[in-house]
């Protein structure tokens, strides 16, 4: 749809912001766009976090005491107990349990975190529709979306054990795949306004 039939329908509901968000959702349903596919990937994947965020924390046991604990948490009616606790919690140059930093001249970077903020943006500039209209809310919820989860994703990378960011960057990765390969992938919105084509 172009600006001067957006400005038309702006115009003819300007007074009823109900009947303009409905007719925006009509045009949005006529298009094939979703105002929420850029944050509804992300979102959906919380209770998956949570409980991945859980399962590292007492499977990867990093005191004494936390076995002790896991020991509680694991079914006591399998026979081969011993086996279910992980003896090799490091994964390439990490500890899984622990937040992740790597060490470059002398000073400890969290690279995993940082990269767990760049596949986030990427993946959410690539599903996020292009709106020409500067009024068009849901864009403006998408766009700051695009802003808000990459940084909150890379905080939890940075606090929470990397086993978390390990799966934040897989998932990132592998949904940036997919929206390729499934040709939705909007490369144009990872460029500066600016540069993009109209």
């Amino acid at each position: 749809q172009n600006d001067k039939d957006w400005q038309a329908i702006q115009k003819k509901y300007a007074k009823d912001r109900e009947k303009l968000a409905q007719e925006q959702m009509r045009v949005y349903r006529e298009k094939g766009i979703n105002p929420f596919g850029s944050c509804l990937p992300t979102l959906v994947q919380f209770p998956i976090i949570i409980g991945l965020y859980q399962s590292i924390i007492r499977a990867l046991a990093t005191t004494p005491l936390d076995l002790l604990k896991l020991s509680r948490s694991i079914n006591t009616d399998l026979l081969d107990v011993a086996n279910l606790i992980p003896l090799n919690s490091n994964f390439l140059w990490m500890n899984l349990g622990q937040p992740e930093s790597v060490a470059i001249f002398g000073i400890g970077l969290p690279t995993l975190a940082i990269v767990v903020a760049i596949t986030t943006y990427i993946q959410s500039k690539l599903t996020l529709p292009t709106s020409t209209n500067p009024n068009d809310q849901s864009a403006a919820m998408g766009q700051s979306m695009a802003y808000t989860m990459p940084l909150m994703l890379g905080w939890f990378a940075l606090t929470f054990p990397s086993g978390l960011a390990v799966y934040f960057v897989t998932s990132n990765v592998l949904g940036i795949i997919q929206y390729a390969a499934q040709g939705k992938a909007n490369w144009s919105n990872l460029l500066p306004k600016g540069m993009r084509k109209s």
